[in-house]
């Protein structure tokens, strides 16, 4: 049998032994030889490396990135040089691809696509993707240039003028530029000061500018930014790789500027150039719907939504084209009150995103404010039957959604309802020990307050909603709105305009209001010691006009007891405190009739509140 050919893992490391063991482990059966550049480890970097069987070559640092890796690749045997930095993993699936690549000897370098993620494990939410140049030849002439973003791949073509090269699917995960790892190594701002050399060295370099725009984006400091899209656009060949990104990049700036004019302008040059690219026309359905051109807007998302997964060859943003268009489509149709529609796009999304449940908290939002309560358990069945199946996440989440009728069905059909002890005998428990239980609330919520406290957190929600979407975070189409604040009501803890019991005193027995409908007051029935289903389906046909903040407050507290995983925050006394205040907010904007002249404002209102908290 023909021996393969052989790989040779190149790589330049400085005190990363928290990230090499995982790197070291994802190349094993795929990397022939594994040659480590060191560039001044003061941890175990280099034992580590020894372990996995690396030969160790000693560089101090001079500030050069091409030197420190030109260093590797002289020592380095195989008949192809893969290239990652210890931050980096390579995905099993693709191992097999990769060693098929490397029996291709008529390609001189592979582009591999490196999905750049926003956490520090494989789990964590995919960023954007990149096909970036990783494996090429083994050749004396394949050498790095640059002191940062060194390049091999201009330095191939101008080697090899013919050189053919291969776009693969092979995958490779990155987790630098999480969040806070970028500030924990000061990476931007080393960035800036090298770029600065380079650009002294190569003043009209097309990538160094580039390079340089994308830094000072990260800073936030987008003039710069500008001045250096432009000056790169004017000196880059068109067909260079990341002209796509300029592009892109200019319309982002424009956008954070406020010039959305400008930005649309820009996306019109970029859609001209680039019909193709899903994340352009997806940008521009961002910024004709923050100016509220709804029919344009909805024509660009069909326009990404039409190209779907962006062509191997653009670096492109997770959801673009996919399930971010499709959850942006389903916010436009909210806005324009074809809630139906919504439903449907928020459904797709949820199908399509690796982490599904704030989409589903969208979903139950949007059809319970359409009057569908009664169609949720049966429509997420039908539509997205692992969620469904999630019985207990999805009790939960209904909770705590105000959805009581919905989650009574799903606790009594999963059967839960047996597992949880009577209503009544679970808050008394809770608050004779003060572990989190109605009394631990209550004493947090001070002074019960009027209907206007409730009215100051519809107007946090609107803030929130209104901050959501720009375009200079293509990835975040989904807006992520699911964070509570528990400010508005807290603004109202002791205030003298604020009635009710005494602080720190539950409200029972004189204090309660009067019974209203043939359902009473939840308080009553919480106090009858009836099961959480009974309690919840009597709460649901009570009158909103009856509900009290403490008794949302229990009902939050007790869903806690549905035996399953833990809840994490959403079992917090101070979360509870906060979302019981919103959902009677809730209830009291629901409750107002269709034809008074402030439906419509309340029925926009009860959309913005801020969605229940489904990951910590």
């Amino acid at each position: 049998m023909k021996p393969r050919n052989r790989i040779s893992l190149c790589m330049i490391v400085k005190n990363e032994a928290d990230n090499l063991p995982q790197c070291l482990k994802s190349v094993r059966g795929v990397a022939d030889e594994i040659v480590v550049v060191d560039t001044g480890s003061t941890d175990s970097s280099v034992q580590i490396a020894r372990s996995y069987g690396a030969r160790i070559v000693n560089f101090p640092w001079s500030g050069d990135f091409a030197a420190a890796r030109n260093a590797g690749l002289k020592a380095a045997r195989g008949q192809w040089i893969l290239v990652l930095d210890a931050d980096e993993e390579l995905d099993q699936g693709s191992a097999g691809e990769l060693l098929l690549c490397a029996e291709h000897m008529e390609y001189e370098a592979f582009f591999l696509r490196i999905h750049n993620h926003r956490g520090t494990s494989r789990s964590s939410e995919t960023i954007t993707v990149n096909p970036i140049l990783r494996m090429f030849r083994n050749r004396p002439a394949f050498r790095f240039s640059g002191i940062i973003h060194e390049q091999i791949a201009s330095v191939i073509v101008r080697e090899k003028p013919a050189a053919a090269m291969h776009l693969s699917t092979v995958v490779i995960h990155h987790y630098g530029y999480a969040d806070g790892v970028v500030a924990k190594k000061d990476k931007i701002r080393r960035n800036v000061d090298l770029l600065k050399e380079q650009l002294k060295r190569s003043p009209g370099d097309a990538f160094h500018h580039f390079n340089m725009a994308v830094e000072y984006m990260r800073l936030g400091e987008y003039d710069h930014a500008l001045e250096h899209i432009h000056v790169s656009l004017e000196h880059v060949e068109p067909d260079t790789s990341y002209v796509h990104l300029l592009h892109k990049y200019e319309i982002r700036c424009l956008a954070v500027k406020g010039d959305v004019q400008g930005a649309l302008a820009a996306c019109e040059r970029g859609i001209t150039l680039f019909p193709d690219y899903p994340d352009l026309h997806h940008i521009k359905g961002v910024l004709l719907l923050q100016a509220a051109a709804w029919k344009e807007a909805k024509e660009a998302l069909r326009q990404a939504l039409d190209i779907g997964v962006s062509p191997p060859g653009y670096h492109t943003e997770a959801g673009c084209g996919t399930y971010a268009t499709l959850a942006l489509l389903g916010q436009l149709c909210q806005e324009t009150g074809e809630d139906y529609e919504a439903a449907a796009f928020y459904t797709k999304a949820a199908r399509l995103h690796p982490e599904p449940w704030p989409l589903i908290a969208r979903l139950v939002r949007t059809m319970k404010c359409s009057g569908r309560e009664s169609e949720l358990n049966g429509w997420l069945e039908l539509h997205l039957p692992p969620a469904a199946a999630e019985h207990r996440k999805l009790a939960v989440l209904l909770l705590n959604e105000g959805c009581y009728g919905a989650a009574a069905e799903l606790l009594e059909k999963s059967g839960f309802n047996d597992a949880l002890g009577p209503m009544g005998q679970r808050g008394a428990s809770a608050e004779e020990t003060g572990s989190g239980g109605v009394k631990q609330c209550t004493q947090t919520a001070g002074k019960r307050p009027a209907v206007g406290c409730g009215e100051a957190l519809v107007q946090q929600g609107a803030g929130r909603m209104a901050d959501s979407d720009g375009a200079g975070n293509c990835d975040g189409a989904e807006t992520s709105d699911d964070a509570d604040s528990s400010g508005g009501a807290g603004n109202c803890d002791g205030s003298e305009n604020c009635g009710g019991a005494g602080k720190g005193e539950p409200v029972t027995g004189s204090d309660a209001p009067a019974a209203q409908g043939s359902a009473g007051s939840p308080g009553t029935v919480i106090e009858d010691s009836g099961s959480f289903v009974m309690v919840l389906q009597k709460t649901a046909s009570a009158p909103a006009a009856s509900l009290r903040q403490e008794d949302i407050a229990v009902l939050l507290e007790h869903s806690c007891s549905i035996p399953g995983q833990d809840t994490g925050l959403m079992s917090t006394p101070a979360y509870q405190h906060s979302r019981s205040w919103m959902l009677l907010a809730d209830f009291v904007l629901a409750s107002l009739p269709a034809s008074a002249a402030s439906s419509p404002a309340a029925g926009k209102a009860r959309q913005l509140l801020p969605l229940p908290r489904m990951t910590d």
